[in-house]
């Protein structure tokens, strides 16, 4: 992933590629000594696994944890619409009261059953219509919960990055310890 750049053996840089990140650093100098290389290789009995195979297992998991958001999510979704498109109970049918003053429980002259049914009808409609505005507010509150969750969380997310730190830190993690100043000597 590293590529050579740069004139003398004292000026040798490398671009690296880490991710899609190029930048450029200078070059490590490898030390040829066996008894270097024997201990450098005596501690770590088993053998690291490709790069290409940590990657594409880094990636699989993540992949994997994308999917399960996604599947967690969707069956919310799922829940709020079947809350929402689920039949509404049947008003109940009032048992018809005794008149308690017959001159006020009688049809007014002029007007007949049916109107009285049209009436009742338009009621039990407008309870309906109740109870469905009632569970989509209700649905739109939970909607708008979940979004305030998430912005919250996305504003957490940006809030937390490096940058919004200490600048000295922040150049030390991007600097190599060798490119690193030594304290006292600016």
């Amino acid at each position: 992933m590293a590529a050579t750049a740069g004139g003398g053996d004292g000026d040798a840089w490398e671009i690296c590629n880490d991710h899609g990140f190029v930048y450029k650093r200078r070059r490590v100098v490898e030390q040829d000594d066996d008894e270097d290389d024997a201990a450098a290789a005596a501690p770590s009995s088993t053998p690291a696994p490709p790069p290409e195979a940590a990657l594409r297992r880094r990636r699989c998991q993540a992949l994997l944890r994308l999917r399960a958001k996604y599947l967690n999510e969707l069956s919310r979704w799922e829940s709020l619409s079947s809350d929402i498109l689920a039949p509404l109970p049947a008003a109940p049918a009032a048992p018809p009261r005794p008149p308690s003053d017959p001159v006020a429980a009688s049809p007014p002259p002029g007007s007949s059953s049916s109107d009285l049914d049209v009436v009742d009808g338009l009621l039990v409609q407008s309870e309906v219509t109740e109870q469905l505005l009632k569970r989509l507010s209700q649905a739109c509150e939970e909607i708008n919960e979940f979004c305030r969750a998430h912005e919250a969380a996305l504003v957490d997310a940006v809030a937390e990055l490096p940058v919004w730190g200490d600048p000295r830190e922040l150049m030390n993690s991007l600097c190599s310890p060798a490119d690193q100043p030594v304290p006292g000597t600016d």
